[in-house]
C-alpha cells in the first residue's frame, strides 16, 4: 500500500479498493499517475493510453491497454494492482508486457511471444501499430527513425506470430 501514497490518498485507494468496475477504476488511476507526462513521441500520455484502449471492445483489454506501461513508468507494481482489486491475470499480463530494466527490446518482444498470452500479443501489436501512426502531428527524425528501426520489425513478428497461430 505505500505505493500507493505516493500518488493516492487513503480515502481514494480504499474507493479503488471498493469499485468493480475494471476499467473506470484503470483510468482513474492512469489519469492520476499519468499526469503531465507525454510518450516518446510527444504526445499526452493518457490521450496516447486511451486511443489505445479504445481499439477493444473487451474490458479485460481495455484495462491492460491502459495499464500496460504502469510498472515501467510508475513505482506501482503486482501486488500493487492486486490489493486494490485487479484480477490475477489482468495483472500477470501487465507484467508480460513490461520491458524489465536492461531488456534488449528484441529479447522484451520474444519473451511476449513466448509467453503465447493472446491478449498480451493483441495488445502489443496495437501498441506497436499505434506508436507507428505519426500522422497528423509532427515527430523528431529520431521517432521516425525508431518506427523504421524498432517498432515495425518487431510489429511483424508478433503479426506473423499471431498468424501462425490463427492458421494452426
Amino acid at each position: 500500500m505505500n505505493n500507493w501514497l505516493k500518488y493516492f490518498s487513503k480515502e481514494e485507494i480504499s474507493g479503488f479498493r471498493g469499485a468493480e468496475n475494471l476499467y473506470g477504476k484503470a483510468y482513474l488511476i492512469c489519469e492520476k499517475v499519468f499526469e503531465g507526462k507525454y510518450n516518446k513521441a510527444g504526445m499526452p500520455y493518457m490521450d496516447y493510453l486511451v486511443s489505445l484502449a479504445n481499439n477493444f471492445n473487451e474490458e479485460k483489454a481495455k484495462v491492460v491497454s491502459l495499464m500496460h506501461d504502469i510498472f515501467k513508468e510508475t513505482d506501482l507494481t503486482e501486488s500493487d494492482l492486486s490489493y486494490i482489486g485487479f484480477p490475477s491475470d489482468i495483472v500477470k499480463v501487465i507484467s508480460i508486457l513490461t520491458r524489465k530494466k536492461n531488456e534488449d527490446y528484441e529479447n522484451f518482444i520474444n519473451r511476449i511471444i513466448n509467453s503465447k498470452n493472446s491478449l498480451a500479443l493483441q495488445v502489443k501489436k496495437e501498441d506497436l501499430k499505434q506508436s507507428m501512426n505519426v500522422s497528423g502531428f509532427e515527430v523528431s527524425e529520431d521517432y521516425l527513425n525508431r518506427i523504421d528501426v524498432r517498432y515495425k520489425p518487431q510489429y511483424e513478428k508478433i503479426e506473423v506470430y499471431l498468424n501462425e497461430t490463427e492458421e494452426s
